[in-house]
């Protein structure tokens, strides 16, 4: 998974809300009336959510009928934990900063005008 479709990802699940749903959603596939129940939430404000999620590829959506179950992709989320996993396993491959202890950023102190 590229970090552009990781940072969907993160977008998505910076909201407790959805974070919540996806919880849920890892237990059993609900519909949106469920969902709402649970969350003590609107179904409009549910539906939102879940468009997020879907779009960020974290929901499936199965139709039965009328109705929309919802379910959450674990591929995407293992696929989330392997990035990490290889961000973290990579070795320092540089040397320590040549500025170390030293201010990184000039002083950029600028005199104000006055008017």
């Amino acid at each position: 998974m590229g970090s552009v479709e990781m940072v969907k990802v993160f977008r998505a699940l910076s909201c407790r809300k959805r974070m919540a749903i996806v919880e849920l959603l890892l237990q059993q596939e609900l519909c949106v009336g469920t969902l709402a129940a649970k969350l003590g939430a609107s179904q409009s404000s549910v539906s939102q959510h879940l468009r997020v999620l879907r779009d960020s590829g974290l929901v499936t959506d199965n139709r039965y009928g009328y109705h929309i179950h919802y379910t959450a992709n674990r591929e995407i989320l293992e696929q989330i934990i392997g990035g990490l996993s290889g961000m973290l396993s990579k070795e320092n491959a540089g040397a320590e900063c040549p500025r170390k202890g030293i201010l990184c950023v000039e002083n950029t102190k600028q005199k104000v005008k006055t008017s």
